[in-house]
């Protein structure tokens, strides 16, 4: 089962999930990104941090999510991902496609436009 909990924050859509996901998962996940996709978005955060199982179904959508999304100049980023689920990303050649981050803020943080007043931001 996969549980999925999402929002806007501004034009990125956030995901949250739990659980595996696997065929079931899917067509659940599909339905959410497919939707945001219809309404114009593309800037997608998927947070991965309680994700305990993907199979290629799931490498198979999040590819064609990212293929969509790039081709309307948007960003996907993964945030969260443990070791396990990424080597599936990687054994399966796709590490290379996607963008991983550390934590949900890090990857966020991906998507602010650069800085071209030459200021740096402080913490």
């Amino acid at each position: 089962m996969l549980d999925i909990k999402h929002a806007t924050l501004g034009d990125i859509l956030t995901v949250n999930l739990t659980g595996q996901l696997n065929t079931l998962g899917c067509g659940q996940l599909g339905e959410v990104l497919d939707g945001w996709l219809a309404t114009g978005g593309s800037n997608t955060l998927i947070d991965f941090a309680g994700v305990t199982y993907i199979n290629s179904s799931g490498l198979r959508l999040l590819w064609r999510h990212h293929s969509l999304v790039t081709g309307k100049d948007g960003l996907v980023v993964f945030s969260s991902v443990h070791y396990t689920i990424f080597q599936v990303f990687d054994i399966s050649g796709l590490a290379h496609l996607f963008q991983f981050a550390n934590t949900f803020d890090e990857a966020l943080g991906r998507f602010q436009p650069p800085r071209t007043d030459g200021s740096a931001e402080t913490a």
